[in-house]
């Protein structure tokens, strides 16, 4: 009786975790269909009025109202009516709802569906490659509606992780800040504001640059290039966010190694990527790892092996902050 009841356990164990699935998309679509910002601006809310706000058929978002409910995502103050908690607040637009919006996107789930695939073959591709027929940023680069998605989604997540770094990085005489595969500029806008009468310059591929240089601030000038070739020179700060979890070693050590020759001296490289744990805890750093074979073939590190890395590129680490969502600071010489 005893191992039947351990069999039913984990058979329930089980099923919970599957239904990871459910509850991902139940976010994603409460951000991707609009509801958390109508109720971000109206307070509280019949489902009949979120439908008829959002263009949605009734029955179908009432059920989704009520596992976002079960969620602890919305309450329901009086019958049939719904506001957000300050979990739903994150998936409104001016949060974290882009980045909710992008995971549960028809791109992602396919790619994530080929996963198994990648797995049981040699081929080098990604499983997004195999779903698009072309590598990441090449379909970017050719799909202005894709990268706009990815690119919001992307300054959600970095405007979340710049509030975490905000007063942990030591701006103090900085003159220039160089944010490389900066996208558009999010994090480099929020560091200016904190390092008072210094400049930035971010440099990303053409196709991302072209499209945010118009909107930047006098303090920021906008340069396009290849990293894996070269980076501007001058710059006493040079960022890393959330770049070298991309590549292999060896081209990571090639942006490592441009960072350091193009700074002035005594300069810095600050590096912003997740870190795995020694063990097997279940942390974000191990989804994100495998959210990067799934994106771009790359993968997330542990902290002894960005140590070899960043030595490797000649750089040494003078100080390792731990923020948010696994990720680490680790500021180098």
């Amino acid at each position: 009786m005893e191992g039947d009841e351990l069999a039913g356990d984990a058979a329930d164990w089980l099923l919970r975790e599957l239904g990871g699935k459910h509850r991902s998309q139940v976010l994603s679509t409460l951000a991707a269909v609009g509801v958390a910002d109508v109720l971000q601006e109206r307070g509280a809310c019949s489902a009949a009025d979120l439908a008829a706000q959002a263009g949605c058929e009734l029955g179908a978002l009432e059920s989704l109202l009520r596992a976002a409910a079960g969620m602890g995502c919305l309450t329901e103050p009086s019958p049939g009516s719904f506001s957000l908690t300050p979990r739903g607040e994150q998936l409104c637009s001016d949060r974290l709802g882009a980045f909710a919006d992008f995971l549960g996107s028809r791109t992602q789930w396919d790619a994530w569906s080929r996963l198994r695939d990648a797995m049981r073959d040699q081929d080098p591709a990604s499983p997004l490659a195999r779903a698009l027929g072309r590598p990441l940023y090449e379909h970017l680069a050719a799909d202005p509606a894709a990268a706009a998605d990815y690119d919001a989604a992307i300054d959600a997540f970095t405007r979340h992780e710049a509030a975490q770094l905000r007063g942990r990085l030591d701006l103090q005489g900085v003159r220039a800040i160089v944010d490389v595969g900066g996208g558009r500029g999010t994090l480099l806008r929020a560091l200016l504001e904190q390092a008072d009468g210094a400049r930035g310059v971010l440099f990303d591929l053409p196709h991302v640059v072209d499209g945010v240089r118009a909107a930047l601030p006098p303090t920021i000038e906008a340069v396009s290039g290849d990293f894996l070739e070269a980076v501007p020179a001058g710059g006493d700060l040079y960022l890393l966010k959330h770049v070298l979890h991309n590549w292999a070693d060896d081209e990571a050590r090639r942006i490592l190694q441009h960072c350091r020759d193009a700074r002035v001296e005594g300069g810095r490289v600050v590096v912003l990527d997740a870190v795995l744990a020694p063990d097997n805890r279940p942390d974000l750093a191990r989804m994100l790892d495998l959210e990067m074979r799934v994106l771009c073939g790359g993968r997330e590190r542990r902290k002894p092996e960005l140590r070899r890395l960043l030595q490797s590129a000649g750089l040494k680490i003078e100080a390792a902050v731990e923020l948010a969502a696994s990720s680490w600071m680790f500021v180098c010489r």
